[in-house]
């Protein structure tokens, strides 16, 4: 009987002590800096970032003006065609570790070409998206949370 109020006792308290130090994915990166703040919100693309990044060879070193006051220094470390008409261009930052940028161009069955894209570091807790307007077919670069972007 001993043991097993020494049992009890114990992973009681080992519940308690774990659900103490747990976090939600919205805590975790809540907690961070942001890394986009000096820019706004919502903003285009300059007029060559998107032809610029899709024509960068594997291994190059780029110095892309996104919008003022942010530029994205890196080196393309992969360029994939994982699905017919799925193009995926992926730059990693020189200038700051663990930031990693990746633009998309599809090619839909009507010839149509869509971007998407997303700049995004593992230490920061924002992000931004490129994402096409739906009414004014534009592209944009959104700024977000990435705890508001993730399921916790």
């Amino acid at each position: 009987m001993k043991k097993l109020v020494f049992a009890l006792a114990f992973c009681t308290l080992s519940i308690f002590s774990f659900s103490q130090e747990f976090q939600s994915g919205r805590q975790k990166h809540d907690g961070k800096p942001t890394l986009f703040s000096n820019v706004a919100s919502r903003f285009a693309p300059s007029q060559t970032f998107i032809s610029e990044v899709m024509n960068a060879r594997l291994n190059q070193t780029v110095d892309l003006f996104v919008t003022n006051g942010l530029r994205f220094k890196g080196e393309v470390t992969a360029i994939s065609s994982d699905a017919p008409g799925l193009t995926t261009v992926t730059v990693q930052s020189t200038d700051r570790p663990g930031l990693l940028l990746s633009i998309s161009r599809t090619t839909l069955p009507d010839q149509s070409i869509v971007y998407r894209g997303i700049m995004i570091s593992q230490k920061h807790s924002d992000m931004l998206m490129m994402e096409k307007d739906a009414v004014t077919g534009t592209y944009n670069w959104n700024r977000k949370q990435v705890s508001h972007m993730i399921a916790d």
